[in-house]
């Protein structure tokens, strides 16, 4: 009788904890979402990759995208690895959305974005891929139907704890508006094009 009450408890735990979770598909652009700035840091430069403002948090296990749910299981001995989640705004004054980034150190995690983007949205263009000389991976998809570039960066990456080395790829990956140019300035070339050129060989 005992087990059926804690297994059912852990059930309840893991589904409150589910549905409490951030749903990163659900967020709509153009509009200030309140509960981003909230919960997250106010960045005072630009955002490498995009030229835009943003915000960011390391606090992953608030957010899921799809059937990914994003966890803190960084090694204590690679207390540097730390995923993250970053919110691109127009301005940090009207904040209104214009994209957002997952940074994942987990490798099920990459994993398991891949499979979800293919599944979502179909196989996505290769630009490059990784090699024992190069370790990074840049694919793309273009103008999706919900209105997104999507860009998604896979870097071989390998961990060893102790006597343990386990292999696998990180991920950066990135929605932002369909069309977007670098830094919103109209005469730089799209947030798109930019990171193709980055990852052509």
């Amino acid at each position: 009788m005992k087990n059926i009450i804690l297994i059912s408890t852990l059930l309840l735990f893991n589904c409150c904890n589910s549905q409490s979770r951030i749903e990163l598909s659900d967020l709509k652009m153009e509009v200030t979402n309140e509960l981003m700035i909230k919960n997250t840091t106010k960045q005072t430069d630009l955002e490498q990759t995009t030229g835009y403002p943003y915000y960011n948090t390391y606090k992953v296990d608030q957010y899921k995208y799809g059937e990914v749910q994003f966890v803190l299981d960084y090694p204590k001995e690679k207390k540097f690895l730390k995923s993250e989640i970053g919110f691109l705004v127009n301005n940090q004054n009207d904040n209104l959305l214009q994209g957002y980034f997952i940074v994942t150190k987990n490798f099920k995690e990459s994993e398991a974005l891949m499979t979800v983007l293919k599944k979502k949205y179909g196989e996505p263009k290769v630009i490059s891929e990784a090699d024992n000389a190069w370790p990074y991976s840049g694919y793309y998809w273009k103008a999706t139907k919900d209105g997104f570039d999507i860009l998604l960066e896979q870097i071989k990456s390998k961990v060893t704890i102790g006597q343990k080395e386990t292999k696998g790829v990180e991920t950066n990956l990135y929605f932002v508006k369909t069309g977007m140019h670098y830094g919103n300035m109209e005469d730089r070339e799209t947030v798109l094009q930019s990171f193709i050129t980055t990852h052509e060989k």
